[in-house]
């Protein structure tokens, strides 16, 4: 073996391995509370394409499938079809500066635990309609030093992506 390629040979391996590394950090933190955070900063920063971050965020029928059971898919994913059809914003009022985030899980939601209280009481009632495993979060544009903002609530990282199902227990009621 021609020993001149050595050298390459151990950079590109050094290379590789830190890709490989930094790819598995990447997509262990992909649905974390810190990557739903840097998502809605994006919402905060002066110029930017509101209406076009609220699309992206427009859950596919695929999505609605692994987030929530069978039957309730389908049938919240029509209830909020004429909302998505109206091309919701997202979005801070003026003033609003920062952003809060708590996040529940399946499991949480089911049991009522003190992450679960963070959302609207409504989820009380889907409990049972998720699927096991997710995670969901709540957030708030507020005022620095305050606690009170605009509230969003039902923002999951699925299928590789971030989706919002807004009030999801609406379609319980």
């Amino acid at each position: 073996m021609n020993t001149n390629i050595l050298p390459f040979l151990r950079r590109l391996i050094v290379t590789t391995t830190l890709l490989c590394t930094l790819a598995f950090a990447h997509a262990q933190d992909a649905g974390s509370e810190a990557a739903a955070t840097a998502l809605l900063k994006k919402f905060l920063a002066a110029g930017t394409d509101r209406a076009a971050l609220t699309k992206e965020l427009r859950p596919t029928s695929d999505d609605y499938a692994k987030v929530f059971t069978a039957d309730f898919a389908r049938k919240l994913e029509a209830s909020q079809k004429p909302l998505w059809d109206s091309a919701p914003v997202i979005g801070p009022k003026d003033g609003q500066t920062e952003v809060t985030v708590a996040k529940a899980t399946t499991e949480d939601f089911q049991k009522g635990t003190a992450a679960a209280k963070e959302f609207p009481g409504g989820y009380a009632k889907i409990g049972d309609k998720l699927q096991a495993g997710v995670t969901l979060f709540r957030f708030k544009f507020v005022k620095a030093g305050e606690t009170i903002g605009m509230a969003f609530d039902g923002l999951a990282f699925v299928n590789g992506h971030w989706r919002i199902f807004p009030k999801p227990w609406r379609a319980a009621e």
